[in-house]
Parts: C-alpha cells; sequence; structure tokens
C-alpha cells in the first residue's frame, strides 16, 4: 500500500489514475477546487483535499513528506488561447508542483505529458520520444516548457521524475473530444480533410492511466525518461466510420481539401488571434492539423522497457465512447 497524491484527480485522466490507484489498494489523497465535481470519482476510496496548483501554499499545506507516489495531471487543455490561458497552470503549476518535491523530497513524480510537445510533423513515420519538438499553439508550447522544467529540475536538484505522452486521449469522463465528435456527428456536421486518409494514433484514459501507474511500479527503470502511450492508430476515417456505426447514424462527413483549407484557417486564426478574440474561430490552422495530418506516436518504448500493452484498441474505444456519452464541456 502506497500514499500517492493526484492533482487533477477530479478529471477525465485523473479520474482513471484515481479510480485504478483505489481499486489496487493504495492510499489516494486527491486535490480538488473548491468549484470541483466529483462525479468521476465517486464511490472510489479516497481523500479529498482543498487547493490549486497555482497556489503554492496550498501545494505545501496537501502534499505531506509521507507522499510516495505524486501523479501530477492537472492542466488545462483547449485548441485556442493566449499564454495567460494556458501557462499559469500548465507551467507555472508544474514549477510550484516541482518546488514542492524538491523541498519535500517526494521521490517519485509522474507526469501527465502530452504528445503535443512535437507539434504536427505530419509524417506517416511514428514519432519516436527522442523526436525533434515543434510546437504549434501556446496549449502544446506550454506542455514542452513543462517538460523543460522537470528536465532541469531533475539536472539541478536531482529530482526523479517520468514524463507519460498521450496523443489524443478518449473514452469514458471524456468531457470535450468524443463528446464534440458524437454530437457533430449527430447533427452531419463532422468534417473531414483530405477525405480523412490520414493515418492517427488514439489513447484510452484507462490506458493513460495504466502507464502511469507501471512506470510509477517500475520508477527505478522509468525515472528520467519520457514514454508515448498508444491504444491504437486508424485513418481518420476508418476511426469516424465506426464511431458513427456504434453511434447509429449514417456515415456522412463534409469534406475539405487539406492545403487549401491548412491555409484559409492560418489566415483565420492569425487575424482572430491579432485581434484578440477569447473565443476560437469555426476554423483554425491547429484544427485542420488536429483531424487532418498524419499524426501516428510510436508506442513501443514503454512496450519494451515496461512490458506495457494497452487493453483498448478502436472497437472497444469507440464502444465506450457511445456508452459513455458526455456531454461537451467549453474550454
Amino acid at each position: 500500500m502506497t500514499n500517492c497524491f493526484v492533482t487533477g484527480g477530479t478529471g477525465f485522466v485523473g479520474s482513471h489514475i484515481v479510480r485504478q490507484l483505489a481499486e489496487k489498494g493504495h492510499n489516494v489523497k486527491v486535490m480538488a477546487r473548491e468549484t470541483s465535481k466529483l462525479d468521476l470519482i465517486d464511490g472510489l476510496t479516497y481523500t479529498k483535499c482543498i487547493g490549486d496548483v497555482t497556489d503554492a501554499a496550498s501545494l505545501d499545506a496537501n502534499i505531506t513528506e509521507d507522499i510516495e507516489w505524486l501523479f501530477h495531471n492537472a492542466a488545462i487543455m483547449a485548441e485556442w488561447g493566449s499564454k495567460e490561458k494556458f501557462f499559469p497552470v500548465n507551467v507555472d503549476g508544474t514549477q510550484n508542483i516541482l518546488e514542492v518535491v524538491r523541498k519535500k523530497d517526494i521521490p517519485q513524480l509522474m507526469y501527465t505529458s502530452s504528445t503535443a510537445v512535437y507539434g504536427f510533423p505530419h509524417k506517416l513515420e511514428p514519432m519516436l520520444e527522442d523526436d525533434e519538438w515543434a510546437p504549434m499553439n501556446y496549449y502544446q508550447k506550454s506542455k514542452a516548457a513543462a517538460e523543460t522544467l522537470i528536465t532541469e529540475y531533475a539536472k539541478a536538484y536531482g529530482i526523479k521524475a517520468v514524463r507519460i505522452r498521450p496523443p489524443t486521449v478518449l473514452g469514458r469522463g471524456d468531457m470535450f473530444t468524443g463528446p464534440q465528435i458524437i454530437e457533430r456527428l449527430k447533427n452531419e456536421e463532422m468534417v473531414t480533410f483530405g477525405g480523412g486518409k490520414n493515418h492517427q494514433s488514439f489513447v484510452h484514459g484507462s490506458d493513460v492511466a495504466e502507464c502511469l501507474i507501471l512506470a510509477a511500479e517500475n520508477f527505478e527503470k522509468a525515472a528520467g525518461n519520457a514514454y508515448n502511450v498508444v491504444s491504437f492508430s486508424s485513418r481518420f476515417i476508418d476511426f469516424l466510420e465506426a464511431l458513427a456505426d456504434e453511434v447509429g447514424v449514417e456515415r456522412k462527413f463534409q469534406n475539405y481539401p487539406y492545403k487549401v483549407t491548412l491555409g484559409l484557417g492560418k489566415m483565420t486564426a492569425g487575424i482572430c488571434g491579432a485581434l484578440g478574440r477569447e473565443k476560437a474561430p469555426l476554423l483554425t490552422d491547429f484544427v485542420v492539423k488536429l483531424f487532418g495530418s498524419n499524426y501516428v506516436v510510436s508506442g513501443d518504448k514503454v512496450r519494451n522497457e515496461l512490458d506495457f500493452e494497452p487493453k483498448w484498441n478502436l472497437a472497444s474505444t469507440v464502444k465506450d465512447m457511445v456508452d459513455w456519452g458526455g456531454e461537451v464541456k467549453p474550454r
């Protein structure tokens, strides 16, 4: 039985972490804000504490010296927004966590990063953990900056950490990507670029959590490493068709040419960004790349080093997405 602390434990991936830790019989402490909803971890055995990663004092009060495994999962994720939207939580919050880990000598830190650090290389060759970073928007840049901080603290203070990088995360608990796609399918508003023939990697939230916990259980081997975690890869059109069949709607998608739409999206994003628009425009180059680029991620490293095997595939994931349903939560 291990003393565990989870940030972001009331959210999508975080709730899977809390569930799996609780089911394994560990002592789980979940930090949440006063306004956080606890629905996703309802019925689980855990201790709740009030705090926020942007509040260093609350971290210092809640993360006690007896914590052995610290899972830092709290983050803001969105397709649009300024630096001021993402960096206070994703970067400054991570630095606050690192300061507590340093001061209290917490032995193991597991960080939920993202393949967002790679940007959108648009290639069929699977992305590897040591590939070049080219983050595009401020969300992606914030995840890259947070990882850089972890590496710097490891070098300067000997902090031991492991970074897990999921691509698009789907499944039960998702309140954005999956519900949004399902809603668009039902309304015949789902869009593909270039016919959806691009190949992409996806991961179920439960597989992300299992990978993080596996890294904690094999920390001597995992410490200092970054690992991609993938459940399955497919053509985007194959994913959409499988999801449409599971939803029970017609395989009907709006299609636009990739390069032309990418150019239009870049122009729209540039104008709206210059005007300081807070709400995301309907079309941006980020969205075109997110759904229309080749985005294949290799999960070989974590398989070979930690014996991780994903439990979810295309069929089981789309079924879970539809069973879950979920409502789109604005970001």
